[in-house]
Formats: C-alpha cells, sequence, structure tokens
C-alpha cells in the first residue's frame, strides 16, 4: 500500500462530530450511523440524517463512577458499554433506552476497570479488564501484569486469558482465529489463537513498543495490517503481520513525553502525568476506526478532544462484523 505522509507538517486532518466529551471509542456503520462513547453519559449516536441521540444517561451518577470506553453493537441492537469508572462492568443500552448492568463479576473478579468491548460473528463479546489495582493508576507499572480477558457467551461469563500488563484495546484477525490484545504499560500487543469453544491458546508477543509509545487502541484493515494508536506520544503505527511496527504520524510534545518516560520508568507515572496534555494537532490518541461506504476514512479517538480528528487512507479497513447491523 501507498504510505500516506501523516507526518508531513503540511498534512492537514478534517474534524467530524464536534461537541464531544471524551470521545474514546467509535463505531462506524454502513447505514446506522456513527456511536461514540461520550462521557459522562454513555454513547452518543449521530444518524445518517446527522441527527444526535444521546443513550445511557443515568441522574445522580459521578463520572468517577461511571466512565464510558470501549462500545459495541449488538446484533439485536443493543449498546454495550465498558464502564472504566469504580462501578466497572459491562453495561447494556436496552431497544426501549434503559441502561442495565450485564456482568458486574467474574468468577470472584469486580470487573473494575472494564476497558473495552468486542462483538463477534457469532455473537459473542470480549471484554478487557485493565488490571485488578484499586485505584487502577497503580498498575501504571511495566512490572504489573494483572488485566485479563472476559468472554461472554451462550454459557456465560469468563475469564479466558489473564496476567496481562493492563489489557486496552482487543481485536480479532480478519479470519477470528486470532484475538489480539493491546497491553498498553507493557508496551506490547499480543496475540492468542481462538478455540472453536472461544477458549484460548497460549499468548505470544505479536509486537512491542519502546520510548514514550503506550498502545492503547487497534484496529485492522483489509489487508489485516494493524494499526495501532498511542497516547502520551500521539503516534500511529501499522504493524504488518511480521510484527514489525511502521510509524505512519506523530504529533508527540517532547518535554511531555520525556517526564512521562522518566515517570514511567522509576515507577512514578500517575493519572495526572498521564492525562497532562500533549501534541499540537491531536491531543491523546485513544482509538482508531475505519468508516464511510468505502471504509477508507479513519476517525481518531482521543480522550482530551472534543472532536473527531480524521483522513483518507489507500487501503480500506477491515469489515467490522457490525457494518451492516440495523439500530
Amino acid at each position: 500500500m501507498k504510505d500516506r505522509l501523516l507526518s508531513d507538517p503540511e498534512f492537514e486532518f478534517d474534524y467530524a462530530f464536534h461537541g464531544l466529551s471524551r470521545p474514546e471509542c467509535i463505531i462506524c456503520t454502513a447505514k446506522a450511523g456513527t456511536f461514540i462513547s461520550h462521557n459522562p453519559v454513555g454513547v452518543i449516536h449521530i444518524g445518517p440524517d446527522g441527527k444526535r441521540s444521546l443513550y445511557g444517561h443515568r441522574d445522580l451518577v459521578k463520572s468517577d463512577q461511571f466512565t464510558p470506553n470501549g462500545i459495541a453493537l449488538a446484533q439485536d441492537g443493543r449498546l454495550l458499554i465498558a464502564n472504566t469508572g469504580m462501578e466497572g462492568g459491562l453495561w447494556q443500552v436496552t431497544r426501549d433506552n434503559k441502561l442495565l448492568p450485564l456482568v458486574n463479576e467474574v468468577d470472584g473478579q469486580h470487573l473494575y476497570p472494564a476497558n473495552f468491548v468486542l462483538a463477534d460473528s457469532q455473537g459473542r463479546f470480549w471484554l478487557s479488564v485493565s488490571t485488578r489495582q484499586i485505584p487502577r493508576s497503580a498498575a501504571y507499572l511495566a512490572g504489573v501484569s494483572d488485566g485479563y480477558i472476559v468472554l461472554i457467551d451462550n454459557h456465560g461469563a469468563r475469564i479466558v486469558a489473564d496476567g496481562l500488563g493492563y489489557t486496552n484495546e482487543c481485536r480479532l484477525s480478519n479470519d477470528e482465529t486470532y484475538l489480539y490484545v493491546n497491553e498498553t504499560f507493557a508496551r506490547a500487543v499480543s496475540r492468542f489463537k481462538v478455540k472453536g469453544d472461544g477458549s484460548l491458546g497460549p499468548r505470544e508477543i505479536f509486537c512491542e513498543f519502546s520510548h514514550g509509545d503506550f498502545p492503547d487502541g487497534g484496529v485492522f484493515d483489509s489487508e489485516n495490517n494493524y494499526w495501532v494508536t498511542s497516547v502520551v506520544s500521539n503516534r500511529i503505527y501499522r504493524v504488518e503481520q511480521d510484527g514489525n511496527p511502521k510509524k505512519l504520524f506523530e504529533d508527540a510534545d517532547a518535554d511531555y513525553v520525556t517526564r512521562a518516560e522518566e515517570a514511567y520508568q522509576t515507577g512514578c507515572l500517575s493519572s495526572e502525568i498521564l492525562y497532562s496534555d500533549s501534541g499540537n494537532r491531536v491531543n491523546h490518541l485513544a482509538s482508531i476506526s475505519f468508516g464511510d461506504a468505502d471504509l477508507r476514512t479513519a476517525y481518531l479517538g482521543t480522550l482530551k478532544m472534543d472532536r473527531l480528528p480524521s483522513f483518507r487512507t489507500e487501503v480500506a479497513g477491515q469489515r467490522p462484523v457490525h457494518w451492516e447491523w440495523s439500530f
């Protein structure tokens, strides 16, 4: 594929959907519009006609208790929300707009902080839980590996992978034979062979990152390349199947990256440092999703901006299982 020169100083992003709040996760569909996590409400839905609707609102709930992070669309029209707030858990927004808990505990583990949820073609859901540490900032270390993956299917919910270094977004390969997991503070992407019953094979290191990089979001394109966004450094990588990351974009504040890196190396990385403003054109890149009719517009989710930076790509994104689902 021909690379976009995203790091060219003359490159300009387009911006979509202004007026957002912590738009960490984005779901693009063919006909049902776009869904974006929206703090503290839950999900903002932007229909094909541009009309906005809010789903998942609860009165008198503080944002530190309910912080919508990863979201997914179910085939029956429900919205699922991974709550990274202290209340934790996987929540569902029913067709009549009621926000209800779906899974709050698995194998005796309270699901805090639930980070990301992914639907697959078999009607199953894959949920990443970043850590068992309370507060979660205690896991902003290289040596803490207590994140895990929960599978929710017709048999219930169960932990299928454990011992991960701050589990963040997870994605299935185009043929759904491998589950790829971003381990933010292990600075790696791992993958697991998916067995027929949903259980996972041994953990394999697919890709590793270094100075200033903390992999957060990820998505596949149609050629089975894995695109990764890094908070702190505001970088976008494309990782081919040999595991070699190629940097496509960087909008890093060098002083801030150095400060965060030193704090990480000395075990002092805090939420205050991690969520400090960074970059000139983008701020805390957290995810990437492909949309528009040809799946060749990349939308970037962020933790700090009120809109979505976007750009056109030479290769289409992976066609998600929810692409043709209605809402």
